[in-house]
């Protein structure tokens, strides 16, 4: 069984006992997730099995999109709601306007701090490692894209909340994004809930509790339960080659390209989707030139 369990993921639990009980289902099957949701946060965790395990790097790569909380006026070790609160502020009373203006100077690139308690790595080992035991860890700071930020909510003489949506890139801390939120309206912020939406193609209109996902594996209904894994990387390019060629390929010898349809709009370094005469999604190569030819070569064969 070979593909990617879309799994809407519940509060309370983490990202690694969903995958532990996707394993019940399959056993003897390889399983894991493509990005790592706290147990505070629920909503779309891609779950691969099988040779779609092999897929996970270009998965995390997705564009992700989220629907957080931000409670104003509370800032706490963790930058969520699960932590020791810090500071507590008056909120000052703001318009819309100016609240949607100070969510767009987060657009574009910007810096994060991660969290003490993230899993960003110092000496081999996380920083929660280390803030546990006492030990300010140095952090760096890391650059990361946000798409877009839309308020979702905010009743300024009513609740001290607003809530957002986000698309952001790989690797941005939504907890630290409401940090900064509060820091930049001036009284400190933490995250109070959080629901991913999204997941690259992947969306909560076509995901299942884990519940769920036991009961159509009980039922035989894997056509529901379990997507085409290329459904994963619909965006790299597609390319569909001869047996010769894909012979070549399997084997881990480069193999130079003439007339291949399509494959003059390919950017050179860029990873293509690989399928036989009868579309059959087989491997991922790389676009490559030299100095007398344009070239593929294998990335990952995924029929071995």
């Amino acid at each position: 069984m070979d593909g990617i369990i879309v799994i809407n993921k519940p509060e309370g639990i983490t990202s690694h006992q969903v995958v532990k009980e996707i394993r019940k289902l399959f056993p003897g099957v390889k399983a894991g997730h493509s990005g790592t949701l706290d147990p505070m946060a629920t909503g779309i965790l891609p779950v691969c099995i099988g040779k779609a395990t092999r897929l996970v790097e270009y998965i995390i790569e997705l564009p992700k999109s989220y629907r957080a909380e931000i409670t104003l006026g509370k800032t706490t070790d963790t930058e969520d709601a699960t932590g020791r609160v810090l500071t507590e502020s008056i909120v000052p009373l703001l318009g819309q306007d100016e609240i949607e203006n100070i969510l767009e100077s987060f657009t574009g690139e910007i810096e994060q701090l991660p969290p003490f308690y993230s899993a960003v790595k110092y000496k081999g080992k996380p920083l929660y490692h280390w803030t546990r035991k006492g030990e300010e860890a140095p952090r760096r700071i890391r650059k990361t894209y946000i798409y877009g930020i839309k308020l979702v909510g905010y009743i300024p003489e009513r609740t001290a909340q607003i809530t957002i949506d986000v698309r952001c890139s790989k690797g941005t801390y939504i907890r630290t994004l409401a940090a900064d939120i509060g820091n930049k309206v001036g009284c400190g912020a933490h995250l109070s809930a959080l629901n991913r939406l999204a997941v690259g193609p992947y969306s909560l209109s076509e995901s299942n509790s884990p519940d769920q996902a036991a009961q159509l594996a009980a039922q035989g209904c894997y056509g529901k339960l379990v997507k085409p894994m290329e459904t994963a990387i619909m965006h790299l390019p597609k390319l569909v080659l001869e047996q010769e060629d894909l012979d070549s390929l399997r084997c881990g010898r480069t193999v130079v390209l003439t007339s291949v349809p399509g494959s003059m709009d390919i950017a050179i370094n860029e990873v293509c989707r690989v399928y036989n005469k009868d579309n059959k999604f087989l491997a991922l190569v790389r676009f490559m030139e030299t100095e007398q030819d344009r070239v593929l070569k294998t990335v990952k064969y995924l029929e071995r």
